[in-house]
């Protein structure tokens, strides 16, 4: 018990700095953010006993739990709701309809509706939305996609 009490007794910053990063290391490989506030609670502890030497043991671990606690808190109360959300992008794995607005050149003249438009660096299927066959060249904005194939339309003059 006295080993406890002598250990107590002469907390440095760096064992507050120590904990931070092991509180920190733990919340990278648990992606919670509930590792992370009381990290930084230990980081500040350790940075005011570093400013202030004189701080007993119990000061510093009254101070690393109130810190903890409020830091936590504040996170829960004042982080946008995008951060802890669970829900994935409504677009993502569907590429195609990523590009839902971007202005392209058609690749090839179109037959029956159908074609290719240059997009970026890539070659895309097409089709026309209101049946009409644009030619090599012609602007066209994407406004939709069914799988793979961009759904084409002429853009507004």
């Amino acid at each position: 018990m006295e080993n406890i009490v002598s250990f107590l007794g002469e907390i440095q910053p760096w064992y507050w700095w120590a904990l931070a990063a092991v509180l920190i290391g733990i919340e990278i490989m648990s992606p919670t953010f509930f590792f992370l506030w009381p990290g930084i609670a230990a980081a500040i502890v350790g940075v005011i006993t570093f400013i202030i030497p004189s701080l007993g043991a119990d000061i510093q671990i009254l101070m690393f739990a109130v810190l903890a606690v409020l830091c936590t808190v504040f996170w829960k109360k004042y982080t946008p709701a995008s951060w802890s959300s669970t829900e994935p992008h409504p677009t993502l794995n569907r590429r195609a309809e990523q590009n839902i607005g971007r202005h392209v050149k058609a690749a090839v003249n179109f037959s029956a509706g159908r074609g290719a438009v240059h997009l970026d660096d890539t070659r895309w299927s097409a089709a026309s939305t209101d049946g009409s066959d644009p030619v090599e060249g012609d602007a066209l904005v994407i406004v939709g996609a069914d799988g793979v194939v961009l759904k084409v339309g002429r853009e507004a003059a």
